[in-house]
Parts: structure tokens; sequence; C-alpha cells
């Protein structure tokens, strides 16, 4: 009736007075809006949104929703936001407590009426190793400390020799490459332990040596050493994979690492007999297309790129020169086309093999699998500066190298003694050494730290 009565009023008003029918069209439809009128939805209806925390320990543990964060207490069994959200929420672990890796589930939906079934599961680090020449994965748990205990099993065999390694950033899944096979291993991590289970696989163009997951663990990018190309997958909910319909681009010679800007935008392969860095734009679907120029030479510095990692702000690559004891350092420009700095590199050990940017961005570590050390260096403006000690021991021959999520702490593989290298990061970016662990398997290569 009071719709109606309004209406009635507002149609003679208009035919009296003809030139203020704006006026009153405007105060109809407030008056609608007020009465429960007009549109609505649950987008413009506040609503609460919270969940339940299981395992978490530590502190430091912050969750997102859009804009708004909330930090959860050490030891909380549930959450909620302390604003008020509208719309439909995603709520995703914004930073990762210390010494803990935490996963949100359930976290996506529709808003309008409060939210408490988003749930967060805690679990402290895993880490794994690839064991090329034993044919099989270590498994570990980390310490409070940051040093490595074997998980039951200590090992998973493997069909064939494991060259790379790598988790998702999610901490969900892990995908294996393989130097004999073109076969792709894929792995669920357990929420509560860490520990792997293989449930499937996928299929490159051919053995290789390096692949990459991008940030939003979408979509998978593995180097074929020998097809001189990058194979491209898409990553499904439960971590099968699938060939893009262009399911390979390419690449240059003898392509080894590959690495994924921390942004998503762009992809960079190093090329280790073509001494070059291909360099690609990832698509809306993740199909990466070449940017011009295709690729970089690195030839100005040295030769024999293996290895390449991208610092957290994705302003800037390094990359691994094996035959010439340096470290190349790279620009991101416009467009993700890379410029050599200047100086064009740095000086390393003997036969650099890995290179790992720590999550802070400050330093950077690489492994000098000739003479058994790890470089270590402190960045600024990108360009980077040896620290005051310079190298610090490892095991012999020493190949992957990997920092904890928190950047606390660094892992080197050491391949001819079939160990891991366990470091403390100090406040001035220096290691220290803190243990040493046994692959129980011989010839591990990579180390990836969840």
């Amino acid at each position: 009736m009071v719709k109606f009565r309004i209406f009635f009023e507002s149609t003679i008003l208009m035919t009296r007075h003809p030139i203020r029918h704006g006026i009153f069209t405007f105060a109809i439809a407030s008056l609608l809006t007020a009465c429960g009128g007009g549109t609505s939805s649950s987008d413009s209806t506040a609503y609460t949104l919270g969940g339940t925390v299981n395992g978490l320990t530590t502190s430091g543990l912050v969750l997102a929703n859009s804009t708004s964060t909330q930090a959860v207490a050490s030891g909380a069994t549930s959450f909620t936001f302390s604003d008020q959200m509208s719309g439909d929420y995603a709520v995703t672990v914004a930073t990762q407590p210390d010494g803990q890796t935490c996963v949100a589930t359930h976290a996506s939906g529709s808003g309008g009426s409060a939210v408490t079934s988003v749930v967060v599961n805690c679990r402290s680090y895993a880490a794994f190793t690839s064991n090329l020449a034993g044919m099989g994965l270590a498994q570990f748990g980390v310490g409070s400390i940051g040093a490595l205990v074997a998980q039951s099993p200590a090992t998973l065999a493997t069909s064939y020799s494991p060259s790379s390694l790598s988790t998702s950033a999610d901490g969900k899944f892990a995908y294996v490459s393989f130097l004999d096979s073109s076969a792709i291993g894929i792995y669920t991590v357990s929420s509560t332990t860490g520990a792997l289970t293989a449930f499937g696989s996928g299929t490159a163009q051919s053995a290789g040596y390096g692949l990459a997951i991008s940030p939003n663990s979408k979509y998978l990018y593995v180097s074929n050493y020998g097809d001189a190309s990058v194979s491209q997958f898409t990553i499904g909910s439960s971590g099968t994979l699938t060939a893009m319909s262009t399911a390979s681009v390419a690449a240059g010679v003898n392509p080894y690492g590959v690495a994924v800007s921390p942004d998503g935008l762009y992809v960079y392969v190093a090329n280790s007999s073509g001494n070059t860095i291909s360099q690609y734009a990832v698509g809306s679907t993740g199909a990466l297309a070449a940017l011009t120029p295709a690729s970089v030479s690195v030839t100005g510095s040295g030769t024999g790129p293996v290895n390449l990692a991208i610092d957290p702000s994705s302003k800037y690559v390094y990359v691994t020169l094996a035959n010439s004891a340096k470290l190349a350092q790279f620009s991101i420009g416009t467009g993700g086309v890379l410029t050599s700095l200047s100086p064009t590199s740095v000086s390393t050990g003997t036969t650099p093999h890995a290179v790992v940017v720590g999550p802070g961005g400050r330093y950077v570590y690489v492994t000098n699998a000739g003479d058994n050390t790890v470089s270590q260096y402190s960045i600024s403006s990108g360009k980077l500066t040896a620290l005051p000690s310079a190298t610090v021991t490892t095991g012999t021959n020493p190949r992957g190298i990997s920092t904890s999520p928190s950047g606390s702490y660094v892992y080197v593989t050491n391949y001819s003694d079939a160990t891991v290298s366990s470091y403390s990061v100090g406040s001035s970016g220096a290691l220290t050494a803190v243990g040493t662990a046994s692959t129980n398997g011989a010839g591990p290569t990579t180390v990836s730290v969840r």
C-alpha cells in the first residue's frame, strides 16, 4: 500500500510539474531501496567469515580475504575475520607461521550469511629430495631448529631416475621429472604429516632436468632436455596434469632449469648448450608465448647456464654458469624482457649448479659442485655482493638448494655423499650449519621444502 501511494502521488505531481520528474524519480528509487525493493543480492549483505584451524602450534599465521587480513594466534582452533564481509569470499594464507605450512580448504563461496565452514590445516615443514642414482624420493620432517628427520617410510621407490622434484605453493602436490623417461610423477602431500603418496603421472615431450609450478599452483612447466622445448600442463584441483592444447613450446639447445616469476607473468629457461635464456609471457590460460626477442645470450658473462632463480619482487633473475664459475644477473624489464645488470655477473665457486633467492629477497645462495661450497650474497637494487664470509662448506658435490618457506633455513643436497646439509640463516644472511641427514638413497639432486 505504501509503495502504491508513493507511485500514485508522484504520478500526479509529475503531471502538474513535469520539470520535477527527475527529482521524484530519484526519491522513489531511494524509498524503494529503503523498503527492500529494487535490486538486491547477497553481494551487499554483510556477514562474518571464519572457520576452524587444525594443528597450528606456532605464531605468524595470517589469513586473507581480498584486502582483509586476520592474524591467527599459536594454538588457535578457530578464527573469525574482524572485518565484516560482503559478496563472495576466497580465503588464502597470506603469511605462513614459523616452521609450519598451512593450507585453507573449503575456502571459497558465496556470502550473505555467516560462514564458519573454512578449514585451515597446519603441519610442520616437510622436505623431499630426488635421489637420481638411487631411483627414489627421500622424505623428511623438519625439527624446531631446522634439522631434518626421516619420515616413515624414509624413501619411496620410483620406476625411473628422478632428476627434479618440486612442490606446489599450496603444499598439496609434488611433481617429479626423470633423467631417463618422459614421464612426470604426481604425488599428493599429506596435510597432516607431509608424507608423499603416488597417484598418477603425466607425459612430457622428452626426459629432462627441470620443472616449475606457477605461484597459483595451476600450471606446470617442464624443460625437455632432449627436445629443445618446454612442456606445459594445467593442474587440476586433484593434482592431475592435462597437457595444454599446445603441448610444448620451443626452447634453446638442451634446456635445463626453468623458473616462473613470483607474480606469475613470465617463465625463463636456461638452455645449457645454447648459452641462452628463453623468455616467455604466461597467458590467461597458462600457455606460454615467446617474448621478443625469444631469448637472451649469457656469453657476455660465460657459458653453461644450468639453473636460475627469480627474486620475490619479480624484478631480477640470477643464472648459474657452470662452465665459467659465474652467476649472471639480469633485470626484468617492461614486458618481461631480460637486461644484463652492470656488472653482468659475480664470481662463484667452481662449477656452480643451483641457485636460490631467500623469501625476503635479501640474500642469494649458490651451490658449487666443484669445490664443495655454497656461495652467499646480499642483494642491493638487484645487484649481488659477496658476504664477508663468501662461502660455507657443504658435503661432497653439492647440487640442489632450497629455503624453508619462512626463509629461516637453507638445505643443500650432496650428490656424492647421499646427504642433505641443513643451515640456519643469520640476521646478516650468513649460513650456519645445523646438521646433516642421510637421504637413504644415492645421488640426491634437488631438494624441496614445504
